[in-house]
């Protein structure tokens, strides 16, 4: 079993960053959820052991985007996501977001089949795709 505090420093040395505690509780609360939470739901799982505010998280988030650790989604309904970026990896991977809960959950990679790049004009160059799948989830289809 992989200990989520060296995952942490790990990945943010790997990156150039520091491994500052607030960068670790960040990327320990995330790893811990297992969905792709909004800010404020990230938040309140980070103040379960970290003092932090908003702003703190914020830029945060932006820099671990920024270094390529994190990702960032949009929601259906207009907020960011984030989930763990996969280590080591290029490919690109889709979201499944429950359009009754409203929660996000990462799905595996996408097939070379649905490379964007291979849609678009000679020349053009992809720098990101964003794959997002609304439905409803499986316990909200219980229910």
């Amino acid at each position: 079993m992989t200990n989520p505090v060296t995952d942490a420093r790990a990945r943010l040395e790997q990156a150039g960053l520091e491994a500052t505690p607030r960068r670790i509780a960040v990327l320990e609360a995330l790893a811990a959820l297992p969905h792709a939470p909004a800010a404020q739901e990230l938040l309140d799982a980070v103040r379960r052991t970290t003092r932090m505010d908003k702003v703190t998280l914020y830029r945060t988030l932006d820099l671990l985007v920024e270094a390529g650790i994190l990702q960032r989604h949009s929601g259906a309904d207009g907020t960011f996501r984030h989930c763990m970026a996969p280590a080591g990896e290029n490919a690109p991977h889709g979201h499944f977001q429950c359009t009754r809960c409203g929660v996000m959950t990462c799905l595996p990679p996408l097939p070379k089949a649905l490379d964007a790049a291979a849609l678009l004009p000679a020349g053009v160059t992809v720098e990101h795709v964003e794959v997002r799948l609304d439905g409803v989830c499986g316990r909200c289809s219980k229910s």
